[in-house]
């Protein structure tokens, strides 16, 4: 290959994906995904340089990632790491990629649901994030939450605390000692990223069990009252108040865009639950499923307009 050429990588801890955008081609890949107690950007470098292992010329890097906090919000720290073909990088949080692969370069909300989950509101003038806490202190209504309160559930069943035999499976068919569960699970590396894992099961269960059914729709509240958060503090819910058309989408009498992104908004009960209630809070919002994948979206920071109020959270570095 040839000519100057975007890689974008969509960083995430379920796993990480890559495109590789030069003329006439478009190469996808996947790698693991982010361990958020260990350094970030020497784990970036590492799949940044495999992606690029065919590729010649030089190259504009796009990174959206879990995990990015002030501290680490320097991308001339990740450039340093980088072979010199990569001569520029833009750095941002996922719920900035987020946004733009679920909306676009509009105004609205996005929520953002894997194993950890992220809101991002952006009005005309200015964004706010909501939850995207982590799993000790926040993510509600993420899969780690999910996976969380069904092996609860689970376990509460186990102890006679509970009458749900399908939520009982969900721990004994996992542990061959459901005693040592928590155990297993607190001495393991991996354990959010397994505790996240079951929110496939309990969400299968729920088609047939009431306890399941209540998490999927607990988690959806979760996600819906983080949305219109975020859309209240930017204030794209004013129209509410004076009658107007939302600028969101410029048109009369409609209300804010929300969307969404994630595999655990594929859940029909959740994604419903979130939607009907977004909508009982907001009846002339406009919801609507993701113009495209995260990944498109690290690849449209560079082509964020400057009068944006999402560039005050995209961080660039220029060899």
């Amino acid at each position: 290959m040839s000519g100057h050429s975007t890689l974008a990588l969509d960083a995430g801890q379920t796993g990480i994906r890559t495109l590789l955008i030069s003329v006439g081609s478009q190469v996808p890949g996947s790698y693991p995904g982010l361990r958020t107690d260990t350094d970030l950007f020497p784990q970036l470098a590492h799949v940044i340089v495999d992606a690029l292992a065919q590729h010649d010329g030089p190259v504009t890097l796009s990174v959206g990632m879990t995990g990015l906090t002030a501290a680490n919000s320097k991308p001339t720290e990740l450039l340093s790491l980088l072979p010199a073909r990569v001569d520029r990088v833009f750095l941002a949080h996922d719920s900035v990629t987020g946004f733009l692969g679920s909306i676009g370069l509009g105004k609205g909300v996005m929520t953002a649901v894997g194993t950890g989950v992220v809101t991002l509101g952006v009005g005309t003038s200015a964004i706010a994030r909501v939850d995207g806490w982590g799993n000790l202190i926040g993510d509600a209504g993420s899969a780690y939450w999910i996976g969380r309160a069904g092996l609860e559930a689970g376990m509460r069943a186990y102890d006679g605390r509970l009458e749900s035999p399908a939520m009982l499976s969900l721990v004994t068919d996992n542990f061959s000692h459901p005693e040592e569960a928590y155990i297993d699970l607190q001495t393991s590396s991996d354990r959010v990223a397994r505790i996240a894992s079951f929110a496939r099961a309990v969400s299968d269960l729920a088609e047939h069990d009431d306890i399941a059914a209540d998490i999927m729709r607990s988690a959806g509240r979760e996600l819906a009252a983080s949305a219109l958060a975020a859309a209240r503090r930017v204030g794209l819910l004013d129209y509410v108040a004076d009658g107007r058309g939302d600028a969101a989408t410029g048109e009369e009498g409609a209300g804010p865009r929300f969307s969404w992104t994630g595999n655990v908004m594929k859940s029909d009960l959740l994604r419903e639950t979130f939607i009907s209630e977004v909508s009982a809070a907001v009846p002339r919002a406009v919801l609507a499923p993701p113009v495209a994948e995260p990944v498109d979206g690290v690849a449209l920071l560079e082509h964020v307009p400057n009068e944006s109020p999402l560039q005050s959270a995209i961080h660039e570095a220029h060899r």
